[in-house]
């Protein structure tokens, strides 16, 4: 009797050791598509205009709500690691027009490292920027750290005016950088509820909920909401809409 009971205790020890490794071993490179949350904001005090509080701008119809895109470049190690990560693409806007120039503009955050994939006039970076890179460090206890460079653009346009026509520019220029960090934020290997699939961006088995503890930039996994919003925010046409959200199998 005490042998059956050590052997079901080993085998259950065993199949946990197993179910841990194989939880981060089978993660391959991926995209994380996520949603800005409440209180993301960028400081542009060097242009005397303070603190500036951001919203975020759901990019296109297939990734739901998705305004931010994280791509791992390497499937994670076996056993748990880092891996290198970049930012993919970044919509955002601000949630109240300022004075910039003399004239009220909205200020738009931008990134599109997609290599053609979500286009310009979806998403446009009209300056040339460094590379939005760092590291993500996967646990086999589900948790994992993030540390995040990013650089952006920071586009104004006449207030209420479409930030896909340049000719509402009013001016652009790279923003500062800024460093975007989480410790201990949880992930899985099955999507949360609602969350996109969109074949340009596969997850790789990586679902991460991120809880930055550094940076103004706080976000949560996206999801496809009940009526997909035009690309690029309510001044963006529906000459623009692509593909319908498609929400991840469980």
């Amino acid at each position: 009797m005490n042998r059956s009971r050590y052997s079901v205790r080993s085998l259950i020890l065993l199949m946990a050791v197993v179910f841990a490794t194989s939880m981060v071993s089978a993660q391959t490179a991926g995209y994380d598509l996520l949603q800005t949350s409440s209180g993301a904001s960028i400081d542009l005090s060097s242009l005397g205009l303070g603190v500036v509080n951001l919203k975020g701008v759901p990019i296109q119809s297939s990734t739901g709500n998705t305004d931010t895109i994280m791509h791992r470049t390497a499937d994670m190690p076996s056993g748990g690691g880092s891996v290198p990560a970049n930012v993919t693409a970044l919509f955002m806007e601000s949630i109240n027009p300022v004075t910039f120039r003399t004239q009220s503009c909205d200020v738009y955050v931008t990134i599109n490292n997609s290599n053609g994939v979500i286009s310009t006039s979806t998403l446009p970076q009209p300056d040339a920027l460094s590379a939005s890179t760092g590291t993500v460090t996967i646990r086999t206890d589900g948790t994992f750290d993030s540390n995040i460079t990013v650089n952006a653009d920071v586009i104004f346009v006449k207030a209420g005016t479409s930030v896909s026509n340049s000719a509402n520019y009013v001016g652009h220029q790279p923003a500062s950088a800024v460093k975007v960090s989480s410790t201990n934020s949880s992930w899985s290997s099955t999507p949360p509820s609602g969350y996109p699939s969109d074949p340009n961006f596969p997850s790789g088995g990586f679902y991460p909920k991120p809880a930055h503890t550094g940076g103004p930039h706080p976000v949560v996994p996206a999801a496809c909401p009940s009526s997909s919003p035009a690309p690029g925010g309510a001044s963006r046409t529906g000459a623009a809409l692509v593909r319908a959200c498609a929400v991840a199998v469980q």
